[in-house]
C-alpha cells in the first residue's frame, strides 16, 4: 500500500539529505510535471525551494514510479499512479 511509498520516500530522503516534500516535488519535476506546492509560512516556502537545482537519479524515479503504481487503492492526488 501507500506505506511502501512512504518508506521509499523516507529512504530517498535519508540518502539525499533532502526532505520527503522536496523529494516529492523533485519527482514531479523529473516526470515533466509542474508542481504547485502549498506553503503556509516562509519556512515551508524555503523548504519547497530546496526541491530545485538538483535532479533525482533515473533509477530512483523509476523505483518511485513502480512503487506508486503498485498501490491498489487509488490516490486521487498521485498523478504517477495512473496506469
Amino acid at each position: 500500500g501507500a506505506k511502501e511509498l512512504l518508506n521509499l520516500l523516507e529512504a530517498v530522503s535519508i540518502e539525499t539529505g533532502k526532505t520527503q516534500s522536496q523529494i516529492a516535488i523533485n519527482w514531479t519535476i523529473c516526470k515533466g510535471g509542474v508542481p504547485i506546492p502549498g506553503a503556509k509560512n516562509l519556512k515551508q516556502a524555503q523548504e519547497n525551494l530546496g526541491a530545485i537545482g538538483w535532479k533525482l537519479k533515473d533509477d530512483v524515479v523509476e523505483e518511485l514510479d513502480r512503487t506508486a503504481k503498485s498501490i491498489s487503492k487509488p490516490m486521487i492526488q498521485n498523478i504517477f499512479q495512473t496506469k
